[in-house]
């Protein structure tokens, strides 16, 4: 393929999905930021089945089928009813008492981490954004070769002369700013890809479960890894419990994996033994890998995202303008 072709596909793939990537990297934006937190009261934290009782009392004819507990925060139970409506019921974990509860379009940022797993469309659209990572990746190694000036001009390939024509120095920008940030965008899709393949085809979900609380603190109490704090429960509808708890590790993604089946045995997964592949990735994707530090620059490589993909539309605007004169 030759260059004027290169660009030329460089230039349909950016276009056909700009609405994407301007939403991708906005809502990116938005879950690097914490979300607010209700104030809890202290205290010890109560029994999961006391929290689930709670949360089924605040919404009738709904069921639980997750239990998140969040650090310092409260718990959130995930809750459904057999016509597929979900409910997020926040509690306070040392009262039972229901803080607040709605829809997914009730939280900016549960709005937010939707699109940018699934486009609010299940499998199909965690489909589509697998799509569009392969796309962005492709638009970056595109880009480089493109630019490539050979081995002794890359200074000279980035710079943007101070007397370049007004109605290129949006061009020059939009090269350096691609080229600059090509590197990180192509690890974000790479990492975004992989985070997003299993959400294609998930697990079938099956029957809604009869009440799971009065077995629940049962197998609470025989998954428990002391000294492990909890942070989440997990009701599949075979029967089975599935517990994470912060592993000993500095990635506090890590999770060990204690899953109780209905006959009560327990199969405990420490992540330092066989980490998910996820607990791997995210801390790359989000920039957690290097902290604070990490963070500021993936918030930069989103504002880069932003910033090529309007870019871009405006100079193919500009220059199809031209040409129509």
């Amino acid at each position: 393929m030759n260059r004027k072709s290169l660009l030329i596909w460089h230039r349909r793939i950016a276009l056909a999905l700009a609405p994407l990537f301007l939403l991708q990297a906005m809502t990116g934006l938005l879950l690097l930021i914490p979300p607010p937190s209700l104030a809890v009261t202290s205290g010890p934290t109560l029994p999961p089945s006391a929290l689930v009782a709670g949360a089924m009392r605040a919404a009738p004819g709904f069921q639980a089928f997750r239990l998140d507990y969040p650090p310092d925060a409260p718990v959130v139970a995930r809750m459904s009813n057999p016509q597929g409506q979900r409910l997020f019921v926040t509690i306070n974990p040392a009262t039972a008492r229901v803080l607040d509860q709605g829809t997914m379009w009730h939280d900016p940022w549960r709005i937010a981490q939707e699109w940018h797993n699934s486009l609010f469309s299940g499998p199909i659209g965690s489909t589509l954004v697998a799509v569009e990572a392969t796309a962005l990746l492709a638009l970056a190694i595109s880009g480089i070769i493109f630019w490539w000036p050979g081995k002794g001009r890359l200074r000279q390939g980035l710079s943007i002369p101070a007397r370049a024509p007004k109605r290129l120095r949006l061009r020059l920008w939009h090269r350096s700013t691609g080229v600059i940030a090509s590197a990180l965008l192509g690890m974000m899709a790479v990492t975004g890809l992989l985070l997003v393949w299993p959400l294609i085809a998930p697990p079938g979900a099956g029957p809604l479960r009869a009440d799971p609380a009065p077995m629940l603190d049962a197998a609470y109490a025989r998954a428990a890894l002391p000294g492990q704090p909890l942070r989440d429960i997990r009701l599949a509808p075979s029967g089975h419990a599935t517990f994470h708890f912060a592993a000993h590790s500095r990635n506090h993604w890590d999770l060990d994996t204690v899953t109780i089946a209905p006959d009560g045995r327990p199969r405990v997964i420490r992540a330092a033994d066989a980490p998910a592949l996820w607990m791997r990735l995210l801390p790359l994707h989000t920039g957690d890998a290097l902290g604070i530090f990490g963070q500021i620059i993936i918030a930069l490589v989103g504002g880069a995202l932003l910033f090529l993909t309007i870019s871009g539309v405006i100079a193919w605007n500009r220059a199809r303008k031209g040409k129509s004169k």
